[in-house]
Order: C-alpha cells, then structure tokens, then sequence
C-alpha cells in the first residue's frame, strides 16, 4: 500500500510540474519564442563566428587575431550596413509591389501571341487561361491591401528590427558566452549525454549556418542582381520584381519559376529584344544560384537529398504557409544528423 502511495506521489508529481511548464510556455510564448529565435541564430552564426576568430595575421612575428566579442562586433556591423540598405527603399518598394498585382490584369492583356498561335494554343484559349477570375481578384485585393498600408507595413518592418536588435543582443551572449553556457546547461546530466549533445552540436550549428548564409544570403544577392538587372533594361516594377525574386527563391523548386513568370508578364510589353536579353540573364542567375552557389554553400551541410528536401517543403508549408516552407529545410537536415546519429548504432548493432 505505502509503495502504491509512492507511486502514486511520484506520477502526481511528475504530472504538476509538466502542467505548470506546459502553463509557463503557454504565458510567456512570446519571450519562448524569442529565445528560440536566438537560439537558432546563434546555432547559425556560431560556425561564421569560428571562422573570423581563427583568423590570424603575422605582423612584425607577432600573431593577431580578433577574439570573441570582436568578431560578433564585426560581424553585427557588416549587418547593420546591409538592414540599412534594405530598409531605407522599402516603402517604395512595397508600394511598387502592390500597384504591380493591382495592375496585374492589364499586364496580361498586353501578352499576346503569334498569328497562328504558339504550341497548339491560341490566343483566345491563353486570355481565358490568364484572365482565372478568381485568381486575378485575389491578386488585385492583394495589390489593394499592401498599397492601403504601405506606413502599417514600414511600421511592421520597424518593429520587427526592434524585436530583431533585441533578439541579436540575446544571441551575442548566447555566441560569446557558448562555452560556459553548455557547461551549466548541461551539468544536471549524466556524463554520456553530455558527450552525446557535444558531439551533436558541431554538426547542427553547420546545418544551420549554412542554411541561413548559404540559402538566404544568396537569395538576397540573387534579388538583388535581378532588379539591377532589370532595371539596367527599363523593366517595369524592377524593385518590386527583385523583392519578389530574393523572397520566392527562398522556397526552393516552385518559388524561382513563380517569379521567373512575374518578370515575364512584366517585361511582356517593352521592347523584345531587351524583355528577352534581361529575361535570359535573369533565368541564368537563378541556375548559377540553385547550381553552384547552393550546391558548394548547402548541400554538405543539410544533408538531404532532392527527394527530401522536397518533401520536408512540402510538409512545412501545408502546416505553416509560407514561413513553414522555408523553415521546413533546416529543421529537416537537423532531424536527419539526430537520425543517422542515434540509428547508426542499432544498426551496426543489428548487423554484426
């Protein structure tokens, strides 16, 4: 009877203290929520981190490099240079985008085709295809909504730097203070799990860093090329089309061809000759990018291959939209290094 009371004391209370986490989480979600973002970046940024510290220069027989604290310093101000460079025209941009999807209508009435149609397809059978009622209204209501608030999007964007600058600070102490951190984090654990989490976390933060340098950088270069690109041409909306691009490309697959058909409808109606010349440099930079960049920048360190990396997006974005598409592959490459770590050996185990 006394050891069904103990028991019974032991479960309850195991009960109430999951109750009174899962009731903490539930009221502070939002600080939950920021701490797991820094987390991630510093998981992401660790690797960078690394690399600038191992830096040395010999001057004069003496070895100098920069510690900790001055790399995220560094780093933090190559940031900064390039938030104010992306923040300073973002309200023209936005704008641009919105007139674009409110035009969007009149864009492709402007497509037109061959006398004798093109790949079997005539020109009454293409307007009935581009002019989908309801897809042309949710466009234009979409255009609507994003011109009507231009000021509560900056005010948004604005915000969102005061939670990222806040989120930054919590991750340079996170980045500076690693060590002894992961010494007090994991000193409740016994010595095995403490080998087990050293000996994962190198591999993770790669994943992560890779994925945030590797796929989002080069999908900021990329948008970037490409309104320089079309600007240079005289396309219309080259602003809003390169916005477009860097956000598109961040979902791999699907998002290059949707903007690679935004910048078709819009370089439709000027000159053909330089619709078609910027249209081919911009496809071609979206190959270098998916070809080269991702392969040498990614794909060591995500550890899937095409099939799951497909699949992971697809999951992502049928539970969370968009942001689920494009969060969907690291959180898959970091379950794959927890798989082939903790299944490997059962099967060699099984095996011998």
């Amino acid at each position: 009877m006394l050891d069904g009371k103990t028991i019974f004391s032991k479960y309850l209370k195991r009960f109430l203290i999951a109750a009174i986490a899962i009731y903490l989480a539930f009221r502070l979600r939002q600080t939950l929520q920021l701490l797991l973002t820094s987390l991630f970046l510093a998981g992401a940024i660790s690797p960078i981190i690394e690399k600038i510290t191992s830096v040395r220069i010999n001057i004069r027989n003496w070895r100098i490099g920069l510690n900790r604290v001055w790399a995220v310093v560094l780093l933090y101000l190559v940031l900064l240079i390039i938030v104010v460079l992306a923040i300073a025209p973002a309200p023209q941009i936005i704008l641009e985008l919105g007139q674009f999807f409110i035009k969007l209508p009149n864009l492709l009435e402007q497509i037109q085709l061959p006398k004798g149609g093109l790949f079997n397809l005539s020109q009454e059978q293409l307007n009935r295809i581009l002019q989908t009622q309801p897809l042309i209204d949710q466009a234009q209501n979409f255009g609507k909504e994003i011109v009507s608030q231009t000021f509560g999007f900056t005010l948004q964007i604005f915000n969102a730097i005061g939670v990222g600058i806040l989120s930054l600070l919590i991750t340079a102490y996170m980045v500076i203070n690693s060590s002894s951190l992961m010494r007090r984090c994991l000193s409740p654990f016994s010595k095995r799990v403490r080998h087990e989490i050293e000996f994962l976390i190198p591999p993770i933060t790669r994943c992560l860093g890779a994925y945030v340098v590797g796929r989002i950088g080069t999908s900021t270069l990329l948008g970037f090329c490409t309104y320089l690109t079309l600007s240079l041409f005289g396309i219309p909306y080259s602003g809003a089309l390169g916005l477009l691009v860097a956000i598109a490309n961040l979902v791999p697959y699907i998002g290059g061809l949707v903007a690679l058909g935004a910048m078709f409808i819009a370089a439709w109606g000027v000159d053909f000759n330089r619709g078609a010349i910027a249209l081919f440099i911009c496809f071609s930079l979206q190959q270098i990018e998916a070809f080269i960049l991702q392969p040498w920048l990614v794909a060591p360190y995500l550890n899937l291959d095409p099939f799951e990396l497909l699949l992971s997006i697809i999951v992502g974005a049928e539970l969370f939209g968009v942001v689920g598409a494009i969060i969907a592959p690291p959180i898959a490459g970091t379950g794959r290094i927890l798989f082939n770590h903790f299944a490997s050996p059962a099967t060699t185990d099984s095996e011998e």
